[in-house]
């Protein structure tokens, strides 16, 4: 190789070293360039849904704190939910995002959580929420709602029904989602759920048809007076639906039935009732009065339908399911009563089963406008010192001042002493006429405090003829 050849090709190796440099450095500064650029800038990167790519913190923090609320085809972002985030939080993200390898052009979501206060959660929970259940009601409105499979009893038979799947969204879930964020999330973006049939063949709704037969089986024990009687779910219950989270709904018709002839059997108030008497005669005392009791029919099919789908609520006792007063009393008012014998014009007051009272009385009459009614009543409330008014044959009104008062129906029969009786009225029938109350029990002054000593609110007074 001559001479000048070898200086061509030195020269040539000199020029490529150079240009190998030149790119070297200039690689070098272009990498220094963008670490530089994205030290105080977002790489692609959205913040809860707003795109901060290429912004510095500050621009950021105002975009970001600018932002309203869209939807998206997977989101319902809320308007006016957003609260306002600081330069401090987005800082953080952003030596985060620039820390991570790699994502040059790929763009990154990430989420940003703030300290909400409780005014700021009172008005998304009050104002907010309100509006974004109408938004997805608003959507479903068009929708079609899912439907899902269920079990259902028909004739004591049980099937399952199938499911029709949809496409509304699930309102439950979402808004419990809106609740959660409502709490920490700067901006509430709730994603978009679509409620799920539950199919027949799933295993819930075998659950719940297991669970259902298991139902029929179970029995309900009901206490009257001592007397046990059994009812049976499958008996009673014919025909109803189980749902797939595990509600009943059936048909009582038959359980009804049964119960309202219990309280045919059972029931006290406004029938006839068997009476022994001071004399020791047992009378029928006619049907009426305030006294008796029945069976409150709907509370009871409540509970009995109520201990078949919880069987540790199996034994139910009457007493707790009546309405009036004298459940459970043996000669029908028990060993404490007041006993009014309007052909004898007498009356008797018995304490535990003792006489501890007896006094002739002046009644109303036996027909007519100023009659006592006859029947099982008791005695509504206890009063002293007070004044009677009502309304005389003629039109006049009268008001008799009494010191003892013992009312017995609504209308204003009662009992109570009568200072203006001559003496030798109280228990002669043969007065009666000329000397009736206007329906009242009147007795002797001398004698009336005595009973009302011996007698209580509540205590039952029998009223015959």
């Amino acid at each position: 190789m001559t001479r000048e050849a070898k200086q061509r090709k030195h020269r040539g190796s000199h020029r490529w070293l150079i240009a190998v440099v030149t790119c070297l450095i200039a690689l070098g500064v272009g990498s220094l360039g963008y670490a530089s650029y994205y030290h105080q800038r977002f790489k692609p990167t959205q913040i809860n849904g707003v795109t901060v790519t290429n912004l510095t913190v500050a621009q950021a923090t105002k975009k970001l704190n600018q932002s309203t609320g869209s939807q998206s085809s997977k989101a319902i972002t809320v308007a006016k939910s957003r609260v306002k985030v600081s330069q401090a939080s987005v800082a953080k993200l952003l030596t985060k995002r620039n820390g991570e390898a790699g994502h040059m052009v790929d763009t990154v979501s990430m989420k940003l959580t703030t300290q909400v206060s409780a005014s700021a959660q009172q008005y998304r929970l009050t104002t907010l929420l309100p509006a974004f259940e109408k938004q997805i009601d608003t959507i479903n409105a068009i929708r079609k709602t899912p439907i899902d499979a269920k079990v259902v009893l028909k004739n004591g038979q049980l099937s399952v029904t199938q499911g029709q799947s949809g496409t509304a969204l699930d309102k439950a879930t979402m808004v419990a989602d809106f609740k959660q964020q409502a709490k920490t999330e700067a901006v509430i973006s709730v994603n978009k759920v679509t409620k799920q049939a539950v199919k027949a063949d799933s295993k819930t709704i075998s659950q719940v048809k297991a669970n259902l037969q298991k139902l029929l089986t179970q029995t309900v024990t009901l206490n009257v007076s001592g007397t046990n009687i059994t009812f049976k779910a499958s008996d009673y219950l014919k025909n109803g639906t189980a749902t797939a989270d595990g509600k009943y709904q059936f048909d009582t018709t038959l359980l009804k039935q049964k119960v309202a002839a219990l309280a045919t059997k059972y029931d006290t108030k406004g029938k006839s009732a068997k009476f022994k008497t001071h004399s020791g005669s047992t009378i029928t005392v006619p049907a009426g009065g305030t006294w008796g009791w029945s069976i409150a029919q709907t509370k009871l099919v409540k509970y009995i339908l109520y201990g078949f789908e919880h069987p540790s609520s199996q034994t139910l006792n009457l007493k707790h399911f009546v309405t009036g007063t004298g459940y459970g009393k043996t000669n029908t008012v028990g060993d404490t009563y007041i006993e009014v014998n309007l052909k004898t014009l007498h009356e008797y007051a018995y304490v535990n089963g003792k006489l501890v009272f007896s006094t002739p009385v002046m009644s109303g009459t036996i027909t007519g406008g100023n009659k006592t009614p006859q029947g099982l009543y008791y005695i509504m409330y206890k009063q002293r010192n007070t004044t009677l008014t009502g309304q005389n044959d003629n039109g006049s009104t009268y008001n008799s001042k009494v010191k003892y008062w013992m009312p017995i129906t609504n209308s204003g029969v009662g009992l109570h002493d009568s200072s203006w009786q001559p003496s030798y009225v109280y228990g002669n029938t043969s007065y009666r006429a000329d000397y009736h109350s206007h329906g009242c029990i009147n007795n002797p002054p001398s004698k009336m405090g005595k009973l009302y000593s011996v007698s209580y609110a509540g205590e039952p007074v029998v009223v015959y003829y």
